[in-house]
């Protein structure tokens, strides 16, 4: 038996087995807790409505619930969705919160690769090409441009997390807050590219000048629209409950490290709740980060989506840039809010555009 002298056994480290040690005694005290509910209503055949509809909310797998689960700028735009008072509203906001999606997700995989600049430039240099090419272009920004930054960031990340060694997959883990494989594996997946691509056919079929459609139709779409938004449930999991929006306020250095105390940004709720993490670098007020408790790195999230507080509350309202005009940049809103676009001074994004554009596009920013 020398041989098991020198036997490896793979363990996560001390934090990860304190966290799984915590969750499997969550877990085991909701199964006693569930057998007691369960006992119960042979003693009590009165409330047994009751408990049953408290256990069913636990696994309540609808839309709106899993609105608590998403980042902020996306469940304020599918709320919108969800409360449209009429077929037709309920369509138009349905389109334009698959909008929000996309182009929250382009943000958040263009911001991950560009935290290796090198690898970066070229795959933004490939972005640009596809672009020109499909005659798209950052400076109008359309659902298939958000698209085509989806497919080609994904590609390069799924080709570091693949086909690196050690050193690139643990790389591709920093650039998403120290996310598990699995996760990042769920955010740039191909099937997920070619979700996009299927909403987006749609949207270019039945949005603009379509003539008359009736209610049927209408009806039709928007459930065909809700249906592709379960398909996208599945196929994210719950990665955006493991990869956390915030908007980080103090922060105070103690003997174990870094604590950092940030408004959480999800569901459809405001003002946000505040919660600490544990970080390793810190991260910059006035901006939004996706964090994990104890990320070395928080990754903080590009330009393109922006939360704006109304100056005399805790609401916001998410804004999402649309296009260049002139020497400024157009932003929209997808939710309810006292405005549903502003205009700021183009120069807020020159760095957002990066190599997405070319040295002419670059001087009709503004560049000297």
């Amino acid at each position: 038996m020398r041989w098991a002298d020198e036997l490896l056994v793979p363990v996560p480290d001390l934090r990860m087995q304190l966290a799984l040690a915590a969750a499997d005694e969550r877990l085991s005290s909701f199964q006693t807790d569930l057998g007691t509910r369960r006992a119960s209503i042979w003693s009590s055949p009165e409330d047994a409505d009751e408990v049953v509809s408290k256990v069913a909310a636990a696994f309540d797998d609808s839309l709106t619930s899993w609105l608590d689960q998403l980042p902020y700028p996306i469940a304020s735009a599918l709320w919108t969705a969800e409360s449209a008072q009429s077929v037709g509203e309920q369509q138009r906001a349905y389109l334009r919160a698959w909008e929000a999606i996309v182009t929250f997700h382009a943000t958040v995989l263009l911001s991950a690769s560009r935290t290796d600049p090198g690898s970066s430039s070229e795959t933004e240099a490939a972005i640009r090409q596809t672009l020109h090419e499909q005659h798209l272009g950052i400076e109008k920004a359309s659902f298939g441009t958000w698209v085509v930054i989806v497919e080609k960031t994904s590609k390069y990340l799924r080709t570091a997390l693949q086909d690196g060694d050690s050193d690139d997959v643990a790389r591709v883990r920093r650039a998403f807050a120290e996310l598990g494989r699995a996760g990042i594996e769920r955010l740039i997946s191909k099937d997920v590219v070619n979700k996009f691509k299927e909403v987006n056919i749609k949207r270019n079929r039945w949005s603009g000048h379509t003539g008359y459609t009736s209610e049927q139709e209408l009806r039709t779409q928007v459930d065909s629209l809700d249906s592709d938004l379960r398909e996208l449930r599945g196929l994210l999991g719950n990665v955006w409950s493991q990869l956390v929006l915030v908007r980080p306020g103090s922060a105070k250095r103690r003997l174990d490290g870094l604590i950092q105390t940030a408004e959480v940004a999800l569901g459809t709720r405001t003002p946000f709740a505040a919660r600490e993490f544990a970080v390793g670098e810190q991260m910059f007020e006035d901006e939004l980060y996706l964090v994990r408790d104890g990320s070395q790195s928080p990754l903080r999230l590009g330009h393109f989506v922006q939360l704006r507080a109304a100056p005399s509350s805790a609401h916001f309202t998410t804004y999402f840039y649309n296009r260049t005009e002139g020497r400024s940049v157009r932003m929209i809103s997808y939710q309810y809010g006292p405005e549903s676009e502003l205009q700021d001074d183009v120069k807020s994004l020159l760095l957002d555009f990066g190599g997405l554009v070319d040295a002419v596009a670059d001087d009709h920013h503004g560049k000297t």
